[in-house]
């Protein structure tokens, strides 16, 4: 039963035929029980509301969808709003119920940007601190903008979802499958990501990302099916830190193993790097180029190998002999 502060505010509420609830249902029959309760609380004080039950396979299940009349709001609960989650869903329902969601006007303007669907999805757990307010927020993007869906998963009932993203921290959210944000980040954050999602194609912050999260095969895949990522990621060659550098390379190899008519592409674009990259970046340049050159590179380094430093002209020799062996030439 829920809480009589909350059954008070519910009665204030006009909303009639405005709010719709879906609740799906394929496994998990104890969870469905629960949400099933939940719902049946909230029409006890508002006997308008529509719950309306699916029984085809989706998944996560249980789920519930939470949508106005023309079912152009999506939001999806993997989770039973209570304590500190209950105001952001006492806030959604607010929304749709006057069809205006909660954000400012400068950022509802923000997002009419989104020309394309976008996934959200926050990792919550009871009694989290911050995760009432990056709810909040997603969910009233998803009111905002049709094209953003919104998904709120309690990872303490949904463990299995939890570990498929490998959320180790509450909140985290993940916008479309490939950007992460973390704790206070998620909020400060959102809604600059999903203008990054909502791009035709990422920045090379979004690709940073991904590399920090351990996933150069979903680089991988972005390159090959969209050649324009590569000078997205050759941009990282010469990031700060050498832990992208390095997982660039390592995509660089794996990428041009798969499709080596990449690598002949790209190759020009190596070497006019080489010309105007500082000490540190060209060092780095010369590896890579020993790992994935191809034998049109041997004339640039053996200019480079007539460098005074003597690191440079070891870097660029041993390029040399490396692109020999893999090729079998002598240029």
């Amino acid at each position: 039963m829920l809480e009589t502060s909350i059954l008070k505010g519910l009665t204030l509420l006009s909303l009639k035929n405005f709010v719709k609830f879906y609740l799906f249902n394929h496994q998990q029959p104890d969870l469905f029980f629960k949400l099933d309760e939940f719902l049946q609380d909230i029409k006890a004080v508002q006997p308008e509301v529509e719950i309306i039950y699916k029984t085809e396979p989706i998944e996560p299940s249980p789920m519930l969808k939470v949508t106005n009349i023309s079912d152009d709001i999506n939001i999806y609960y993997l989770a039973i709003p209570k304590g500190p989650e209950w105001p952001p869903f006492f806030q959604i329902l607010q929304a749709i119920s006057t069809k205006q969601s909660f954000l400012s006007p400068q950022d509802r303007n923000k997002i009419k940007n989104v020309k394309r669907p976008i996934e959200v999805r926050v990792f919550i757990t009871p009694q989290c601190p911050f995760c009432p307010l990056v709810v909040n927020l997603a969910t009233q993007l998803a009111v905002a903008q049709p094209l953003i869906q919104t998904f709120v998963i309690d990872g303490s009932l949904y463990p299995d979802v939890a570990q498929q993203y490998k959320i180790t921290a509450a909140p985290t959210v993940v916008i479309n499958e490939d950007y992460f944000l973390v704790g206070n980040e998620s909020k400060e954050k959102l809604i600059e990501w999903i203008l990054k999602a909502g791009k035709t194609m990422y920045d090379p912050e979004v690709l940073r990302s991904l590399l920090n999260q351990g996933k150069a095969d979903r680089i991988v895949d972005l390159c090959l099916k969209e050649e324009g990522y590569l000078m997205s990621l050759l941009s990282l060659l010469k990031d700060e830190k050498i832990f992208t550098r390095i997982g660039v390379m390592r995509v660089l190899e794996e990428l041009f193993d798969k499709s080596p008519r990449l690598r002949e592409k790209i190759m020009p674009h190596l070497l006019k790097m080489l010309e105007t990259s500082e000490k540190r970046d060209k060092d780095d340049l010369l590896f890579l180029l020993g790992i994935i050159g191809t034998p049109e590179a041997i004339p640039k380094l053996h200019q480079i190998a007539q460098t005074t430093s003597p690191t440079i002209r070891e870097a660029a020799v041993e390029a040399i002999e490396h692109i020999k062996e893999r090729y079998g030439e002598f240029h």
